[in-house]
Formats: C-alpha cells, sequence, structure tokens
C-alpha cells in the first residue's frame, strides 16, 4: 500500500514558470516518484481540461508553486489550487497534503497557504526538503492505512483496470478496483465483487460503441481525444467508522463530441456484520422528513458561506442554486460516513456552476443522533453522542427499527 510509485505526486504551477519547474519534476522522477505534470503527461489531442482535472484528483500530493507568475494570476493555477485545499480538507491535520514552493523571495504566502509550512526556492536544500516531505508522509501513510486494516482485521488492495479501443467513436476506459479480505468478517470479500460488477458494468457499456459506429458524426480526421468516451474511475482510501465502510469513486467522464469534460461522485457504504450495503442515506433514520430538514439546514448554510460577495443579484442567484441542488433525498447520494460526521459530495452543476467545480459539506453525527435507527447508531458506535446538548435538535426515536435496509 505503501509503495512510492503508486503515489502521484501533481506539480501545479504557471505556465511562464515552465523552465524554472521542470528541474524539479525531473528530480522527483529520478527518485522514483511518480511525479506528474502537464506539459510532460498529456499528450496531443487530448483534452488538457479533462486531464488535469484527473490527475489532480488521482494525486496523493500536490507541489504548488508560487511566484510572482501565479501569485495574482487568474486562470487554472488558482483552480487548481482550490482543489487541493477542499482536498487538504479531508485529510488529517498533521498530514502533508500541498508542499508549496515559493519561487520568488519578494512573492508573500498566499493567504489561502498560510498555516502550511512554505519551502523557498532558492534554498540550497530545495529539492531535497520537497523529496523528503513526500517521503515522510508515504511513511505516515503506509503506518495509518496498516494500523486501521489491524485494527478493523479488513483489509484492502487495489488494482486498476485498462482498456482502449480506437473507433467512431472509440473508448478509454481506467477504473481502480478494490479487494477486501478479513477474519472477522469472511464475506468482506464479497464488496470488492460488488464494485468490481459495478465496473465491469461500465466497461461493458463501452465496448458496445463497436456495435454502434457513427461514421456520419466521427471520422479519423478528427484528434482522437473529441471522438472518444473517456471513462476514469479513481477511489480514494476507503473510510471505515465502527462496523461500517465507505468507499468513494470520483468518476471523471468525457463523452466524445461534447463541449467539455465532466464528473460526479459515486459512493458505496456498507455494514460489516451482516454485510450489506447501504442503499441510501435516508434509510438510516427513524424519522426521514425530521432528518432531512436538519441536513439540509447546516448543508446550506456551509455553502452558502462559501458564495462569492460580488453582487447582490449574483449571491441570490448562488443561494437559489444551492437550494435548488438540496431539495430532496436523492440530493444527497453521495455521502461516506466518516469518523465525526456524514461527509456529503456535490458533482458540477448541481449546487453551483461547472467552472466552481465540486463542493463538500459535512453535518456532525451529534446534530442528527437522535433521529437516527438504533440499529445504525450502534454500527457507527456514536451510542454515547445522544446524550450531549448538541444532539437535542433530534428526537430520541421510540420503539425498534424497521426491517432491513430498505426506505
Amino acid at each position: 500500500m505503501n509503495d512510492q510509485s503508486t503515489h502521484r505526486v501533481f506539480i501545479s504551477y504557471a505556465t511562464p514558470d515552465r523552465d524554472r519547474v521542470i528541474p524539479y519534476y525531473n528530480w522527483l522522477r529520478e527518485r522514483g516518484l511518480d511525479a506528474w505534470i502537464d506539459c510532460r503527461s498529456i499528450r496531443p489531442g487530448q483534452n488538457w481540461d479533462f486531464e488535469i482535472k484527473r490527475a489532480l484528483d488521482k494525486s496523493s500530493f500536490v507541489v504548488a508553486f508560487i511566484s510572482s507568475n501565479s501569485y495574482n494570476r487568474r486562470g487554472y493555477v488558482q483552480r487548481e489550487l482550490k482543489i487541493a485545499l477542499d482536498n487538504l480538507s479531508e485529510k488529517l491535520v498533521d498530514d502533508i497534503y500541498i508542499v508549496p514552493v515559493i519561487l520568488d523571495d519578494d512573492v508573500g504566502i498566499p493567504e489561502q497557504l498560510k498555516g502550511i509550512q512554505c519551502i523557498s526556492g532558492s534554498d540550497v536544500q530545495c529539492k531535497e526538503k520537497i523529496s523528503d516531505a513526500i517521503t515522510y508522509q508515504l511513511g505516515r501513510l503506509g503506518v495509518q492505512v496498516d494500523q486501521t486494516q489491524r485494527k478493523q482485521d479488513i483489509y484492502w488492495t487495489s488494482k486498476t483496470l485498462r482498456e482502449s479501443w480506437d473507433g467512431l467513436p472509440g473508448y478509454e476506459f481506467e477504473a481502480q478496483l478494490l479487494s477486501f479480505t478479513s477474519d472477522t468478517y469472511p464475506n468482506a470479500y464479497q464488496i470488492g465483487d460488488y464494485l468490481q460488477g459495478r465496473m465491469l458494468d461500465q466497461l461493458f457499456r463501452h465496448r458496445l460503441n463497436k456495435l454502434s459506429q457513427i461514421s456520419d458524426f466521427y471520422n479519423y480526421g478528427q484528434e482522437k481525444f473529441s471522438r472518444t468516451n473517456t471513462y476514469d474511475a479513481h477511489c480514494g482510501t476507503p473510510k471505515l467508522k465502527g462496523r461500517v465502510i465507505s468507499v468513494q469513486y470520483a468518476v471523471h467522464w468525457y463523452g466524445a463530441g461534447a463541449a467539455h469534460s465532466n464528473f460526479h461522485f459515486e459512493t458505496h457504504v456498507f455494514s460489516l456484520d451482516p454485510l450489506a450495503r447501504i442503499p441510501t442515506l435516508e434509510s438510516m433514520f427513524s424519522e426521514p422528513s425530521k432528518a432531512l430538514s436538519i441536513i439540509q439546514d447546516a448543508i446550506r448554510k456551509q455553502l452558502k458561506s462559501e458564495l462569492p460577495l460580488k453582487t447582490e443579484a449574483n449571491h441570490n442567484f448562488g443561494t437559489d442554486w444551492i437550494e435548488r441542488g438540496t431539495d430532496k433525498w436523492e440530493d444527497f447520494s453521495a455521502f461516506v460516513l466518516a469518523e465525526d460526521s456524514i461527509d456529503l459530495m456535490f458533482a458540477p452543476y448541481q449546487v453551483a456552476s461547472y467552472a466552481e467545480g465540486a463542493k463538500f459539506a459535512e453535518v456532525p453525527y451529534e446534530m442528527i443522533v437522535n433521529l437516527m435507527r438504533p440499529d445504525f447508531r450502534s454500527l457507527l458506535g456514536i451510542e454515547y453522542l445522544i446524550h450531549r446538548p448538541s444532539a437535542q435538535q433530534g428526537i430520541q426515536p421510540d420503539g425498534p427499527a424497521s426491517g432491513g435496509f430498505s426506505n
């Protein structure tokens, strides 16, 4: 799990700094790290926006080069930092994920990066310090994962399934597959079987392109990317809470001929004993309507607090968008059960524009624990939260839970 070649290092920089950044890329590659930089990793004909987004999402580290060219520069480097900072919010406090490198000594540390230890590009040991930070975190990642797996006696490994075909349209498919084993939970392997089945279903759909070629619309004179259906599903480290495990996939996809790529989240949550998939967030509550109201209120407050305060009209437009995208239970289909909260993900267009990217929010268990079904409180090991004052927003349910995991 902690082989450094399986952990990608994403290099974020402003285009005018390319010549200064390439030596760092070469240094990391020479040390066996899977460094990724757009000018070396994106092939002719590929959609650069799509490739950058999925490379960033699949990376374990972001080395952000800050200079006079990037500090106040609008464009992709700022979007990369925003995505990286969103990802950072899901890490442990002492995790190393973003490694800022200040290329110009007269450039201050950007506000959003204050609190993160930066490295000066003029430091003669700059490259070594970058490499040391990444190597240190790789060691921590291995220890953290191993400790978590041993504690719960459930172990996982991953592999990547890739397949492509050049046609009219063609397809490129890549999916990360997980395998699970456990002595305590002998059926745990079925989680991997289920996830693999989901991925194979997508692959089979793409293979149907071979039977439905459209030469009137696509031709080999077009750039390959524009005539290729592309699907990339990459998952993060599974999250364990009590006897519940959550797997989160970020799915990047592009439909041949479309104006731009897109992505969404797929989450799969399982109780380990009994081994069963928890189909919806709604199914976890004894009083779903009351729980929905509390979750809506918490999520909307978080998302609205992030709205840019440019004009009142724009702010109101953003508020309306958020409320439309959090109107019903189906809007909260992408969720994972984390250590202290229910974490929710929203794809582009759901609660904000495509340019603003994905959005994330969380609902602490103590806000809704009294409305949860007793069996789920037990599975998560959060019964102790019932007596906290903040848990009184919910209502203690009476009687046994309804049978099964269905609504």
